[in-house]
């Protein structure tokens, strides 16, 4: 069982260093189109690192993009910039250069998910009560027939005798 219990009006998420975050509420399309996006311009990008630096373009805010797991780690940062973008109505200690209140803008949260601890918080409290919800209905109990009580345990016997399926290239982070 599910409960319907999911935000449906802007509320305030509390991150590290003083941030408050106003958020709109997240939905399934808005998520899942941050992480598409994510995954496609990090793969994007990763297609065109090899000739950017082989034309003497300046690649030194990238991860070496020729490894996966530095194409992953890019994406997840993409996958948050854009879930910010979508999601920031306001907020409040956020400062700019000169020490002055920040304003919103796709370049200022773009530049507050650069700082790791921020970016992390801000995904981890945002998609938490979505999460919450799927844990909530992947609860098992009892069946009232008795089919489920406790049985031998042979999965300690058993034995691997097949090695591994190959490693293809890997599929969006989910």
């Amino acid at each position: 069982m599910i409960r319907l219990c999911l935000p449906k009006e802007p509320y305030w998420l509390d991150l590290p260093f003083g941030v408050r975050l106003h958020v709109r509420p997240l939905t399934t399309a808005t998520y899942e189109a941050a992480r598409i996006k994510g995954w496609r311009k990090a793969r994007a990008v990763a297609r065109e690192f090899a000739d950017l630096k082989a034309v003497g373009g300046d690649v030194s805010g990238l991860p070496d993009l020729r490894d996966d797991d530095a194409v992953a780690g890019f994406s997840q940062l993409l996958f948050a910039q854009s879930l910010a973008r979508t999601a920031i109505l306001d907020w409040e200690g956020v400062l700019d250069a000169d020490g002055a209140p920040a304003a919103v803008s796709d370049t200022t949260v773009a530049d507050l998910m650069l700082i790791q601890g921020v970016a992390e918080a801000f995904v981890g409290l945002y998609t938490a009560p979505h999460e919450a919800v799927l844990a909530e209905g992947n609860v098992s109990r009892p069946a009232a027939d008795g089919t489920s009580a406790a049985g031998l345990d042979i999965a300690a016997s058993a034995a691997t005798t097949a090695p591994p399926a190959p490693v293809t290239e890997a599929a969006p982070p989910t």
